[in-house]
């Protein structure tokens, strides 16, 4: 287990994002975004951890939050270069594979020397649309692969379609992280399944993760959710019997709050 007293990175740059979305809170997302790049390393990842370089899947957050704010040009610069040169473990597709997605197609893992999966692909894939790398062949290439990730039925899971002859189940929260990112990338009815999907399970979701890249996905392609605002109240009133959210969700809550149009819609610099 973590430490509660241990800076973390990931929930740093949520706080930051939330705060930002709430209103003027300059005061409070400037120190965070200093203590952001102060555990950034030389080549310009940010790991989970401190001690622990391979964990670098908070780079991408780190980006999100530090286009917020002004004055962290070279940050930001350091951790694009970082997220365009490197990638998960990729192989050619072998026969009798257990797995039915392409392992060759690249996207980002969560850890050094891993796989690539939906949710650190999909956090690269945004952190590149701020800074205006739409166009690059990494981000062409992890929309490939998000979308190969894609269930036949709609929605994604954590990055697998069928193993050993299984078809898997789509996750809600994957789902939403998939379509945050693919949201002007590729065409409507590449994901229409995946959007029908994720429609019809909203309304059901009561858990912050759950509840937050549902809105994120959905809103990101301009669906209209007038309910959201109460769904998300209704999510918070639930720490009443389960105890309080972390800074993290608690963060993913607010600001699907206050966006209309997706994590991205909210103003960057």
């Amino acid at each position: 287990m973590y430490d509660k007293e241990v800076f973390r990175p990931d929930a740093t740059a949520w706080a930051v994002l939330a705060l930002e979305a709430s209103g003027n809170n300059r005061n409070l997302t400037i120190p965070a975004c200093r203590r952001l790049a102060g555990s950034q390393y030389s080549d310009g990842r940010v790991s989970v951890i401190a001690g622990h370089p391979e964990s670098y899947w908070p780079t991408s957050l780190s980006i999100l939050a530090w286009k917020k704010v002004p004055g962290f040009e070279r940050e930001i610069e350091l951790a694009t270069r970082f997220l365009l040169a490197t990638t998960g473990k990729h192989w050619l597709m072998q026969d009798h594979t257990v797995v039915a997605h392409d392992t060759s197609i690249k996207g980002w893992p969560w850890i050094e020397n891993t796989h690539s999966w939906i949710e650190p692909t999909s956090l690269a894939v945004l952190a590149l649309k701020v800074c205006g790398y739409t166009g690059h062949e990494r981000v062409s290439e992890a929309v490939r692969m998000i979308l190969n990730r894609q269930l036949s039925s709609g929605g994604w899971n954590v990055g697998a379609t069928r193993v050993f002859g299984n078809i898997l189940r789509p996750i809600p929260e994957f789902t939403g992280h998939a379509l945050s990112a693919l949201a002007g990338l590729t065409e409507l009815n590449r994901v229409e399944l995946s959007l029908d999907y994720l429609s019809r399970k909203i309304a059901q979701l009561k858990t912050p993760l759950a509840l937050s890249w549902s809105v994120f996905g959905l809103t990101a392609w301009s669906y209209r959710l007038p309910e959201a605002r109460n769904w998300i109240l209704d999510s918070l009133a639930l720490q009443k019997r389960y105890g309080i959210y972390d800074t993290t969700l608690l963060s993913q809550l607010l600001v699907a709050y206050f966006t209309s149009g997706g994590l991205l819609s909210l103003s960057y610099n």
